[in-house]
C-alpha cells in the first residue's frame, strides 16, 4: 500500500500512538501532532514515544532482526534467494520513526512554543529544549549512519512554521559537525542552568528517563559526543583526537558515563503499567538460533561469563548455526534443538528489558581505543573496565528479569554473578587479555564493544563493525543475486516521490554498495 509522505515534511494528524504505550506515557504526553496549544513538558515526554526507543516487537522484528542484528551476525540465519535485501516499507518505517514518531516533529513543536514566548517564560522553559535535542541529536545520527545525507535543517517545519516545505537532504558530515558542537553547547547550558522549583519539579515529572536529573542529561550529552568524535576519527582525526584529549582530560566540564548506575536508559515499568519490552514477541515467530561467530569462537571458546545469560546451550552445547550447509540442513540441526538460542531468561521472557541509548561499558571503550590510538591515559585499564561493566550489565538485566508473555509455566531463577576467578580467567585468554601490537588490541577493543553492543545496540554494532572492519565478518553470498549485505540503507520509495527534487541532488549516492562518509575502511 502506498503511503502518503510525513517524513520529511511531518504533515500532522497521522501518528498513531505506538503498541505498548504506558500509562505514564499516556498521562503525560502531548501529541504534537493532535494539539494546537502544546506544553513543552509534555512534548518532550512525547518523545520517548517512540518505536526505536522503546524496545517494541516493530522495531527488532521488522528492522533490528532482518537488518542490522543480521549485518552483524548476531543470530543465525539461512541465506537463501535474497536473503540481504531490505524490505522497504519496513526500512520506511524507521525512516519516519525519526521524522513523525515523536523525536523531530515533537522537537519542532517545542520550537514553535518556546519562540512564541516572552523572555522570561523562554528562561523558565529553555531546559525543556536543551534535553530535547540530546534525543533528536542520537537519532539524527543513527539514521546517517543508517543512510548518510538526511533532511535535517529544514525537516519538521510544518510543526515550526505551518509551512510546508519539501526539506533538502544535508551532508551527512555536516550533520556529524552539527550535533558534536550542539552537544558540547548542551553541556554548557546544563553545567550553569538555574531552575525554579516549579521548573524543576515539572521536569522531574516529565522527563520519564533521568527524572530531571540535569547531570544525567550532561553525562548522555558528552558520552554521545565521545562516540560520534571516535566514529569520525578515521576520516577527520585531528578534530577527533584533539577534542576527545580535551574532553577526557576535564571531566568535570565534560562529565561521561561512568558506571552502570548511570546508564542513559529508558527503563521499564512492567508492574501495573502497559510499558514492557516487547522483545518477547519477536521470538514467537522468530527462530532464535545463535550464529557461530559470536557463540562459539568469541564467548564459549573464551570461557565469556556472558555467555550463560546471552544463550541457552543446546543438545550439542554452546554450537551456533553453521552457514556453510544447505538450508534443509541448517533446519534439521534447529528441529535437532542442537543449537544454542537465545537466553530464555534474559530475553525471550523479560518484560523488564531497557530501551539501550548508551551504556558506561560503551564509553569505556571508547577510551580504551582513544588512548591506545593517542596516548593519554591508561587503555587496558579502560578497556578491562569496559568488560567487567558489559559482564555487569548483562547480568542485571537476567536478574531483574520480570517473566512475562502469557506463559506462566516458564520459570528460571536469576543467575548468579560470576565470581571475580571467572572474570580474572576470561580476561587473561589469549584472545581477550590486552596483549599484542596496536592493531591486535584495537582489534580486542572493537570486538568485544561488538559482544556489548549485541541485539539491544544492532544498529550501533553494524555501525562500529562498518568504521573499523572488525571483527571480521564472513559472509556466504545470496544464492540469487551474488549481494552480499549493503553499507548503507536505500532511500524510503516516498521520499523519492514525495520530495523528488531534493531526491534528485542524492540520487547518485543511492546505492547499497555506497558509504557513510566516516566508512573508509
Amino acid at each position: 500500500m502506498k503511503k502518503f509522505l510525513i517524513n520529511t515534511i511531518i504533515l500532522g494528524g497521522l501518528l498513531m500512538v505506538a503498541i505498548g504505550c504506558s500509562d505514564k506515557l499516556e498521562e503525560y504526553y502531548a501529541d504534537p501532532n493532535k494539539t494546537t496549544e502544546p506544553e513543552m513538558s509534555k512534548l518532550l515526554t512525547y518523545m520517548f514515544n517512540n518505536d526505536r526507543i522503546k524496545p517494541t516487537y516493530w522495531d527488532y522484528r521488522t528492522f533490528t532482526f532482518p537488518t542490522t542484528a543480521k549485518y552483524t551476525q548476531f543470530y543465525g540465519f539461512s541465506v537463501s534467494n535474497k536473503v540481504y535485501q531490505n524490505n522497504l516499507a519496513y526500512t520506511e518505517d524507521r525512516w519516519e520513526a525519526f521524522y513523525t514518531g515523536g523525536i523531530m516533529n515533537s522537537y519542532r513543536s517545542m520550537e514553535k512554543a518556546y519562540n512564541e514566548m516572552g523572555e522570561d517564560e523562554k528562561e523558565r522553559n529553555k531546559v525543556f529544549l536543551q534535553v530535547a535535542k540530546v534525543l533528536v541529536y542520537d537519532h539524527a545520527a543513527q539514521l546517517v549512519d543508517l543512510w548518510g545525507d538526511i533532511p535535517f535543517s529544514e525537516a519538521g517545519q510544518i510543526n515550526l512554521t505551518s509551512a510546508l516545505v519539501n526539506a533538502k537532504f544535508d551532508d551527512a558530515s555536516e550533520v556529524y559537525t552539527t550535533i558534536i558542537a550542539e552537544l558540547a553547547e548542551v553541556n554548557t547550558y546544563l553545567a550553569s542552568a538555574d531552575l525554579p522549583s516549579t521548573v524543576e519539579t515539572l521536569l522531574a515529572a516529565q522527563d520519564i528517563m533521568n527524572n530531571g536529573d540535569l547531570l544525567a542529561w550532561r553525562k548522555y550529552a558528552n558520552s554521545l559526543r565521545l562516540r560520534l568524535l571516535m566514529r569520525i576519527s578515521n576520516i577527520d582525526e585531528a578534530t577527533a583526537k584533539s577534542t576527545i584529549a580535551t574532553m577526557l582530560a576535564d571531566p568535570t566540564t565534560y562529565p561521561l558515563i561512568d558506571g552502570n548506575d548511570e546508564n542513559a536508559v529508558l527503563e521499564m515499568y512492567p508492574e501495573g503499567s502497559s510499558l514492557y519490552s516487547e522483545i518477547h514477541a519477536v521470538f514467537s515467530d522468530l527462530t532464535p538460533v545463535a550464529a557461530e561467530l559470536i557463540v562459539e569462537d568469541v564467548m564459549d571458546a573464551n570461557e565469556d561469563p556472558r555467555t550463560d545469560v546471552f544463550w541457552d546451550a543446546g543438545t550439542e552445547g554452546f554450537v551456533g548455526l553453521p552457514a556453510d550447509v544447505t538450508a534443509n540442513e541448517q533446519q534439521d540441526l534447529i528441529n535437532s534443538g542442537a543449537i544454542a538460542t537465545f537466553d530464555s531468561a534474559t530475553f525471550i521472557y523479560n518484560w523488564n528489558i531497557p530501551g539501550v541509548m548508551i551504556t558506561a561499558a560503551e564509553v569505556n571503550f571508547i577510551k580504551a581505543e582513544a588512548f591506545e590510538r593517542w596516548g593519554g591515559g591508561d587503555a587496558q585499564g579502560a578497556y578491562e573496565t569496559a568488560i567487567r561493566q558489559s559482564i555487569e550489565f548483562y547480568y542485571t538485566l537476567n536478574q531483574a528479569q520480570v517473566q512475562g508473555n502469557g506463559n506462566n509455566s516458564f520459570s528460571r531463577d536469576p543467575m548468579d554473578s560470576p565470581s571475580e576467578e571467572a572474570i580474572t580467567n576470561f580476561l587473561s585468554k589469549a584472545a581477550i587479555a590486552y596483549t599484542g601490537t596496536t592493531d591486535q588490541k584495537l582489534e580486542k577493543i572493537a570486538t568485544q564493544k561488538w559482544v556489548n553492543y549485541f541485539i539491544l545496540q544492532a544498529d550501533q554494532a553494524w555501525a562500529e563493525v562498518r568504521r573499523t572492519g572488525y571483527p571480521v565478518l564472513e559472509f556466504k553470498e545470496d544464492p540469487g543475486t551474488n549481494e552480499l549485505p549493503p553499507n548503507r540503507l536505500l532511500y524510503p520509495a516516498t521520499e523519492k516521490s514525495n520530495n523528488g527534487a531534493n531526491y534528485e541532488v542524492v540520487k547518485g549516492d543511492d546505492l547499497r554498495e555506497g558509504r557513510i562518509f566516516w566508512d573508509v575502511n
